[in-house]
């Protein structure tokens, strides 16, 4: 059940991310982030109340917090990195960083390693050196640089916080953490947004848009939840790295974005090592 709602749950949020990092490369970060925050949590007001919540704990709400925070200004992390550079070697890269870590914390925590994970954790840190070899071709020169990389890999650690605080709540609690770290997180992205000078002004084209992303992004963290709160970190952080699967193809068939060999053999590297991590 764990690899189920983690493999849904990163399949929706990966075209909620390719959503946003179209609206973010016509407007801003911080306003695309603002409205797919306030539409999610428009999408779990409602949803919370259908779900039994017997018991919510301070440590659930607290929990939720953090993971408002993290998750937030790990997306304005994305949207920025996606302005930047190709989205289909961005998204796997802070996909993977985001998996890594909460797999290595619950490995300390005592979850079984077998020869199989060994191999797709491995695996998944060739990928990154392969898919950031972005020096662009002469009939393409635009290429991705060490910055957007960077952001990408700060989406990435923000991502690792995001699930380890959501591991952190239990099932009697509902979607209560997550309404928690709407309640934080929506305020302060807009509050950013505004004071930045850019405000939260979204182009009449974009806006059905940022709003269908940002139900999506609240239906996967509803998969996202129940996953970690159900399974071993490892299977739900690595499986929850499939999200560049969708963003990746997006960008292909949208904006028509090529890769280079290697940068290829990175993506496929990638996806191949995900399910090795993920071996019971």
């Amino acid at each position: 059940m764990t690899a189920f709602l983690s493999l849904m749950g990163a399949l929706i949020v990966g075209a909620s991310d390719f959503a946003g990092g179209i609206s973010a490369r016509r407007t801003s970060a911080f306003a695309t982030a603002g409205w797919i925050q306030a539409a999610s949590f428009a999408t779990l007001a409602v949803a919370v109340w259908f779900i039994d919540a017997p018991e919510v704990r301070s440590v659930d709400l607290t929990a939720g917090v953090v993971a408002g925070l993290s998750g937030t200004f790990s997306f304005v992390a994305l949207y920025a990195a996606f302005t930047r550079g190709k989205i289909s070697l961005l998204a796997p890269t802070s996909a993977l960083v985001g998996a890594i870590i909460p797999t290595v914390v619950g490995l300390a925590r005592g979850e079984s390693l077998r020869p199989l994970n060994v191999i797709g954790i491995a695996a998944a840190f060739v990928a990154i050196v392969l898919v950031t070899q972005d020096r662009g071709d002469s009939d393409e020169p635009t290429s991705t640089p060490p910055v957007a990389f960077v952001l990408a890999l700060v989406a990435g650690l923000g991502f690792s916080v995001f699930f380890l605080a959501l591991a952190e709540t239990q099932p009697d609690a509902g979607f209560w953490p997550l309404i928690a770290a709407r309640v934080v997180s929506v305020p302060v992205v807009v509050g950013i947004a505004v004071r930045l000078g850019g405000g939260m002004t979204m182009p009449r084209d974009l806006r059905w848009i940022v709003i269908a992303a940002g139900v999506a992004e609240g239906v996967s963290n509803v998969f996202v939840l129940w996953a970690y709160q159900r399974g071993p970190l490892a299977v739900a952080a690595v499986l929850g790295a499939f999200y560049p699967v969708s963003t990746v193809l997006l960008a292909r068939v949208f904006l028509s974005e090529r890769l280079r060999r290697l940068q290829w053999i990175g993506v496929a590297l990638s996806l191949t090592a995900v399910p090795l991590v993920a071996v019971p």
